[in-house]
């Protein structure tokens, strides 16, 4: 069955999916949650089932392998279920999406919703954060050794889905991967696929996403050690 909910500007047409525990990715600073989104993609073989639409939406297709993707879809392996945009979500209709989402799993008997963000710091630990919305959810954090954020504002479609879920009695978990800046960080997400393994009880590899990290600062060192040699480009000679 193919479900349709409607807010007042987006739609979610997708097949139902009952009792499963819902994710979402979209990117935010290092793009977290849309690099381990694809990942999980990729990793647990899941299939689309749907998509999000808006006219609000920026003007974008997605190319796969030389296809055509609507730009958020909807993917489910097994229990899991996985909302992933790859745009940014705009804060005009951040608070439709999470109310759409939100009324998609309460009506679908979600066990839980899970979003990924991220927070800036100046050094890393190695270590992924949490917050949630119940005390419950909380207890359950702390006794996976993670650390808990204590103060602060959750941006971007994960803040109003960790409220609008509490609303409806949803219980629901923020997971915060550290980051340098606003650029991506696959390394980020590797260590954030760890996190999510454990809490889910799957068995993701996070190794392309370190080789993918590899790749970018090997790149990144090459075009430092250009500049440093002075091959910058003729408008700087």
């Amino acid at each position: 069955m193919v479900e349709l909910i409607d807010t007042e500007c987006c739609q979610i047409i997708s097949k139902d999916v009952e009792d499963a525990i819902i994710l979402e990715g979209s990117p935010e600073l290092g793009l977290i949650g849309n690099i381990l989104g694809w990942l999980l993609v990729e990793e647990l073989k899941m299939k689309q089932i749907g998509y999000v639409d808006s006219k609000d939406f920026p003007p974008l297709a997605v190319l796969y392998n030389g296809l055509t993707l609507h730009p958020f879809r909807i993917y489910n392996a097994d229990n899991i279920v996985l909302f992933l945009s790859d745009f940014i979500i705009p804060n005009n209709v951040a608070y439709d999406m999470a109310n759409g989402i939100v009324n998609w799993a309460e009506k679908n008997n979600a066990k839980e919703i899970i979003t990924f963000n991220s927070v800036v710091v100046r050094e890393k630990t190695g270590q992924v954060a949490a917050a949630a919305n119940t005390k419950e959810a909380l207890q359950d954090l702390s006794d996976m050794g993670m650390p808990i954020m204590p103060f602060g504002n959750i941006g971007g479609l994960s803040g109003p889905l960790m409220t609008r879920s509490k609303i409806k009695g949803i219980p629901a978990t923020c997971l915060f991967a550290e980051v340098l800046n606003q650029y991506p960080d696959p390394r980020a997400a590797a260590v954030m696929v760890d996190t999510l393994n454990k809490k889910l009880d799957i068995n993701i590899d996070p190794e392309p996403l370190i080789k993918e990290a590899e790749e970018i600062e090997s790149r990144l060192k090459k075009l430092a050690n250009t500049v440093q040699d002075g091959h910058e480009s003729p408008a700087y000679s």
